[in-house]
């Protein structure tokens, strides 16, 4: 038989909720307890275990009281002597092992916030514990029989509440800190709780669409604007060069008009019929004024149309050639009329008094004349007076409203008698009255006797006026026979006053002091050629009534300057100067034009441009922009730039904004030979977008552009306030810049299992205390900044946590 010891092994498992420092403490420890009992120990040289055992600890977020004297954990909490434990002797594989076991089991009705009075009695049951352990630990020192090792024993602080809030008695739950939410604040709070415009997923927020930011409380832009612009309440405000909704558009340079072509991709893509750079130049001239149809590059004119560009209209059977077509309207020559010109006009319309029929006025009754414009009189005065306004006024002899009845003169003076209106004179007397006295022989009948004498006619002479005369004695141009003038050569007329004219003038003109007075239509001395129109003017010659216009003259009667080289058909001739048509200049427009003469920026070369150095384009009005733009290098506050050009630059504009919602655009020149620069007192931490433009003589070229963040810069002066076994405090300088969080890290780098520890701090903290560390364990705590959910350089230091002192052994 083994010697004899008076020992109480046993086993105790106590449960206790400890409100220290926001975590629930569990020890473990094994010991040896000594008791009043009388136990045999097993013959063979065997080491017996007595394992006495008591581990505290709670569920999560709550405090418990507890039973220990009862083994279903049913009874109330006052305890009994005869219940202190329980004996049990077992055997394992060979070893002796006795296991004493004193449960304390807590009931499910217990839990809840427990009475002061219960935890304090559970404190002194544990102690009662230590005590034993002590005198345990003491026996061991004096001799043999004790472990062979020394105790074991160990230490675990779990976080309670999660080492995110405090526990509150008085609420019976935990307080977290802002962030965190749920009974153990264990749950990570999403900012704002995503403004109801979100799902919070592990403390982010999954914005709902339309929406954006950490807390979903900005309006978010179609596309992100394509990178192409600037988000303002949802709104996308496009850089230059870029429009719609999503700046998803390039802007032509040049507006596209809105009726002949379309903007795509920044480029001007035309209908059918139009070109140019904004769509605006008709394939053909004049878009054919809408009258016709454009059919590589000529206009099929509509009926009724013609001219190159159908702006002519076409006037009837082409007014038979009887007048001029002048858009669409016949104007016919004197004599003709009618839309076509083919019907011949009567003198003055008939005055409306008859109708016109082939040139010649049928006159109503009671009209006469040419253009029947005179009033007839009655039985047209039997020819005996004359007709005026429609009345009668008769010759002398005849009366009456027609002149129908004879009438004497005087009524032959009383010297003679009336016959049927005419005197038979008494002897001695003659005239048509008789009031004549009578002249030999009557004169002849070739003058008038005037009392008694004969006032010869011309032609005669003598008393009697029995002689022959000639007028004005033939004026000594001619012989007078028998009255009348024989006249001399280049003389005629009854008194060969008149010079004679050539040929008669050809019986087509008037003889005028011996000058032909031509009749229209002819002309020349003698009036035997056909005349031209106008006398062409002056600028041509005559023949056979066309003219044959000088040099640089045209048109029927020569009265049009001629254009060199008729233009060569690419323009119109004005007063002798060519219009060109679009895509065509010089004098003779022979020569092929450039878009907006190069913009006066280049040479124009067979209608294209060789812009001057420093201009492109079609028309030379883009400047080169630059090329390659890169970032050569970044820091907090600066960027380096750089970029190529091998054209003639005045200066370069540096533009940069930054491309969160409120960024304010800057920008900055430099001189034209400098291709880098440094943008300085820039935000740290901020992505700006930045662009370069070429400028030259005050014009702007398209830009080069790049994004780039500066840098966040690294926390300063990290250091250790505390080092504890479950706790480390640390501290650090505080940064004078704009951000939103410190984010510190503590990784347990002998157990890279166990995950990192990751806390968020807003400004302006500069401290903080991570409890719920492992004892004698290395950590490594990091310190960053973050910004614009950007997390910057971080700043590392390593220490150890303290180890708690052996607090029992195990005996053998």
């Amino acid at each position: 038989m083994g010697a004899m010891t008076w020992l109480l092994p046993g086993i105790f498992l106590a449960l206790l909720a400890l409100n220290s420092e926001g975590a629930v403490l569990k020890k473990v420890i094994r010991h040896k307890r000594q008791s009043g009992l009388n136990m045999t120990l097993p013959e063979e040289n065997q080491p017996v275990v007595f394992n006495h055992v008591y581990n505290i600890k709670l569920p999560v977020g709550s405090q418990c009281s507890v039973d220990l004297e009862s083994v279903n954990g049913e009874k109330d909490l006052t305890p009994t002597p005869e219940s202190s434990g329980t004996f049990q002797e077992h055997t394992v594989d060979g070893e002796n092992q006795i296991v004493f076991t004193h449960r304390i089991n807590i009931p499910r009705r217990a839990c809840g916030c427990a009475a002061a009075p219960d935890v304090k009695e559970l404190l002194s049951r544990l102690e009662e514990l230590e005590m034993l352990v002590s005198s345990l630990r003491e026996q061991c020192t004096m001799g043999t029989g004790c472990c062979l090792q020394p105790a074991e024993g160990r230490l675990d602080t779990r976080p309670f509440c999660s080492g995110r809030g405090n526990f509150s008695a008085e609420g019976c739950g935990c307080v977290c800190e802002p962030g965190w939410k749920g009974p153990n604040c264990s749950e990570p709070e999403c900012p704002g709780n995503c403004n109801l415009q979100g799902q919070c997923l592990d403390g982010q927020c999954v914005c709902d669409e339309g929406f954006t930011g950490e807390d979903c409380s900005q309006l978010a832009c179609p596309n992100d604007c394509n990178d192409q612009g600037r988000c303002v309440n949802g709104v996308c405000v496009c850089f230059e060069g870029y429009a719609g909704v999503d700046c998803g558009l390039e802007v032509c340079p040049v507006p596209c008009s809105e009726e002949h072509g379309t903007c795509l991709d920044g480029r001007c893509v035309c209908k059918d019929g139009f070109a140019g750079d904004d769509c605006n130049e008709p394939l053909c001239l004049n878009n054919c004024y809408n009258r016709g149809r454009c059919v590589e590059n000529e206009c099929v004119c509509d009926e009724g149309f013609t001219g190159e560009d159908c702006s002519e209209l076409i006037c009837p059977n082409d007014c038979f050639d009887r007048g001029r077509c002048v858009n669409g309207t016949c104007y016919c020559e004197e004599g003709f009329t009618g839309e076509d010109c083919g019907e011949l006009t009567c003198p003055n319309n008939c005055q409306g008094h008859g109708q016109c029929e082939e040139g010649q006025c049928v006159c109503d009754e009671g009209f006469a004349g040419a253009d029947c414009s005179e009033k007839r009189c009655p039985e047209d005065c039997h020819h005996r007076g004359r007709c005026l306004n429609g009345q009668c006024e008769c010759d002398d002899g005849f009366m009456g409203a027609d002149c129908g009845d004879l009438q004497c003169p005087n009524g032959c003076s009383g010297h003679g008698r009336c016959v049927n209106g005419q005197c038979v004179c008494d002897e001695g007397y003659t005239g048509e009255d008789c009031s004549q006295q009578r002249c030999p022989n009557d004169c002849h009948n070739r003058g008038l006797c005037v009392q008694g004498k004969c006032i010869c006619e011309q032609g005669f002479k003598g008393f009697d006026c029995s002689e022959m005369s000639c007028p004005n004695d033939c004026h000594g141009h001619g012989r007078c026979v028998n009255g009348m003038c024989i006249c001399d050569d280049e003389y005629t007329g009854e008194d060969c006053r008149d010079h004679r004219c050539p040929r008669d003038c050809s019986q087509r003109g008037r003889c005028l002091d011996g000058q032909c007075i031509c009749e229209d239509g002819f002309t020349g001395p003698d009036c035997a050629e056909l005349s031209c129109p106008n006398d062409c003017h002056g600028h041509g010659r005559c023949v056979n009534g066309q003219c044959i216009c000088h040099e640089g003259f045209t048109g029927k009667d020569c009265k049009e300057q001629r254009c060199p080289s008729d233009c060569h058909g690419q323009g119109r001739c004005e007063d002798g100067q060519c219009i060109c048509h679009e895509g065509f200049t010089g004098l003779d427009c022979g020569q092929r034009s450039c878009p907006n003469d190069c913009s006066n920026q280049g040479q124009c070369v067979s209608g294209r441009c060789i812009c001057n150095e420093g201009y492109r384009g079609e028309d030379c009005s883009e400047v080169s922009p630059p090329k390659d733009l890169i970032v050569t290098e970044v820091t907090e506050e600066t960027v380096n730039l750089a970029w190529d050009n091998e054209m003639r630059v005045t200066e370069y504009l540096i533009m940069y904004t930054p491309t969160h919602a409120d960024g304010l655009e800057m920008q900055f020149r430099v001189p034209g030979d400098q291709t880098s620069t440094t943008i300085r007192e820039l935000e740290p931490g901020v992505e700006y977008f930045i662009r370069v433009f070429a400028i030259l003589e005050n014009k702007r070229s398209i830009p080069v552009s790049a994004r780039v963040a500066t840098y966040l810069p690294a926390p300063e002066g990290l250091k250790f306030k505390s080092i504890k076994e479950t706790s480390v405090e640390v501290e650090w300088d505080p940064l004078d810049i704009a951000f939103e969080t410190w984010e510190i890290i503590f990784r347990n780098m002998n157990k890279e299992d166990e995950g990192e520890i990751t806390k968020s701090l807003r400004r302006p903290e500069t401290s903080y205390r991570q409890t719920g560390l492992a004892p004698g364990q290395e950590y490594e705590i990091s310190l960053h900044i973050v910004k614009n959910n950007t997390r910057g350089p971080g700043l590392k230091k390593v220490t150890t946590t303290r180890e708690y002192p052996p607090r029992s052994f195990l005996h053998q």
